[in-house]
C-alpha cells in the first residue's frame, strides 16, 4: 500500500469513526490500531490459518559458550515440541522424555523455561493474540509508516510496553521496542523476511539490549522446510555477541514431525 492509499484507508476509518473522536481519542486510536494489527495479520504467514490442527516434534538442541570454549550437545534428553489449534487458541509447549536420564525438578523446570522462551518462535502468536490485552495507540511515523505503543495493563507484568514500527507498503513489522522492568533493558528488534506462498515470515532478526550495562547484540536465523502442505520452521541459529566478539551460539532442529494427527498425544 503506498503512503496515499494509506491516507486514504485513515480517511475511511475517520469517516467510520468520526462520532467516538469527539468522545475519547483514545477510543480512535485503539480502532484505528486494530484495523493495522488485523491488516498486518492478514499478510503474515501462520500455519494453523492453513488448516493445522495439531503438531508435535522432536527438537535437538545444541549450545556453545564461545567464552569457555565448551559445546553441549543434549543427545540423551528428548525435548519434544507440541502445538494443538483448538476453540480459536493455539496452546503450545514443551515436554522432556529423559530417556534413562535422570533428572531433578529443578532442573526440569530451567530447560523447559529456556525452551519456552522460544515457542513464538517455532509457532509464531498472532499479533492480534500477542496484544488484545494491552492498550494500543497509534499515529503516522513518516512515510509509509505507523508507530504503534501498546501499554501493559498490568502493573504485575515485567513488561512496560511495546513499540512496533509499520512498513504500510509492505505490510510488515520493520521493527519494535520492549520496555521492561527488569534486564535485559532496551531490547530493540529489526525484523528481516522472507515470502511463503505470499505471505511473510521472519528469516532474521537483529537485536540490542543491555545487561548491567553490557551492550549485547543477537543475531537469529531462521530455516524453513515445507512439510507436507505447511511452511514450518526446521532450524534455528541463534548467535549472541558482547563488544563483537560472540559468547553463545545457539542451534535448533526438528525432526520426527507429527502433524494433524487423529490421536494427537504428546
Amino acid at each position: 500500500m503506498t503512503f496515499s492509499s494509506f491516507l486514504r484507508f485513515l480517511v475511511v476509518l475517520g469517516i467510520v469513526i468520526l462520532e467516538p473522536i469527539f468522545c475519547s481519542s483514545i477510543s480512535w486510536a485503539q480502532i484505528i490500531t486494530n484495523e493495522v494489527i488485523n491488516k498486518l495479520d492478514a499478510n503474515y504467514y501462520y500455519p494453523h490459518k492453513k488448516g493445522l490442527l495439531n503438531i508435535s516434534a522432536q527438537v535437538k538442541w545444541e549450545q556453545q559458550d564461545v567464552t569457555t570454549e565448551k559445546n553441549t550437545v543434549f543427545k540423551k534428553l528428548d525435548f519434544r515440541f507440541y502445538g494443538e489449534f483448538k476453540g480459536g487458541i493455539f496452546r503450545k509447549g514443551f515436554v522432556i522424555n529423559e530417556s534413562g536420564v535422570i533428572l531433578s525438578d529443578d532442573e526440569k523446570k530451567q530447560y523447559t523455561k529456556r525452551l519456552n522462551s522460544y515457542l513464538d518462535a517455532f509457532i509464531p502468536m498472532t499479533l492480534h493474540e500477542k496484544f488484545s490485552k494491552y492498550q494500543g495507540r497509534a499515529k503516522v511515523a513518516g512515510k509509509e509508516k505507523i508507530l504503534l505503543r501498546f501499554e501493559n495493563l498490568d502493573s504485575s507484568d515485567t513488561v512496560k510496553h511495546y513499540e512496533l514500527l509499520v512498513d504500510t507498503f509492505k505490510w510488515r513489522l520493520a521493527g519494535l521496542r520492549i520496555r521492561q522492568k527488569h534486564e535485559p533493558r532496551n531490547a530493540e528488534v529489526k525484523l528481516f523476511y522472507s515470502s511463503k506462498e505470499g505471505q511473510w515470515v521472519v528469516k532474521e532478526t537483529l537485536s540490542s539490549f543491555t545487561v548491567d550495562d553490557q551492550k549485547y547484540l543477537e543475531k537469529t536465523e531462521y530455516m524453513y522446510k515445507k512439510t507436507q502442505s505447511y511452511w514450518l520452521v526446521n532450524r534455528i541459529r541463534q548467535r549472541v555477541q558482547q563488544d563483537g566478539h560472540d559468547i553463545f551460539l545457539h542451534t535448533f532442529r526438528f525432526v520426527d514431525y507429527k502433524i494433524n494427527s487423529a490421536a494427537f498425544d504428546y
